[in-house]
């Protein structure tokens, strides 16, 4: 009798768990409408995540820490480390999407930004609260 019941659970729990999945699918609007092609000119977030920021004349200015994106996945801001060693005194800022720029050059991704490292840096800071997980203007 337990092992009926035991069986006669689980069989509940997997019907419910399957049709909150199916449920879950459908709210989402996924129905089978899928890209057959893909943009050829898009800038990937794997060439752009943790890379090196470049100034016109080629000088490191920072490194791409974070991406922040809005509501509706477009990318908004970029938050950049700036100065430091080895990870001490380093300051993140934000700047728009919009400033970054990207070419190639040998064959690999290349950012560059208008701006020096001295304007980066004395730029406000901003920082990642964990408890809330949002990136924060710092207060003076």
């Amino acid at each position: 009798m337990k092992q009926s019941l035991s069986v006669s659970v689980l069989t509940f729990l997997v019907v419910a768990a399957s049709s909150q999945i199916v449920s879950a699918e459908n709210d989402a609007g996924v129905t089978g409408d899928f890209l057959k092609t893909l943009p050829r000119d898009a800038l990937l977030v794997s060439n752009v995540h943790t890379h090196n920021i470049y100034d016109p004349d080629e000088k490191k200015v920072g490194k791409v820490e974070d991406l922040l994106l809005d509501r509706s996945g477009k990318v908004e801001a970029v938050i950049i480390s700036v100065g430091g060693f080895l990870g001490v005194g380093e300051k993140e800022v934000a700047v728009p999407f919009q400033a970054i720029k990207s070419t190639e050059k040998e064959g690999k991704t290349w950012l560059t930004i208008v701006t020096t490292k001295d304007a980066l840096k004395s730029a406000p800071g901003v920082s990642f609260d964990k408890i809330k997980g949002v990136w924060i203007v710092k207060e003076k």
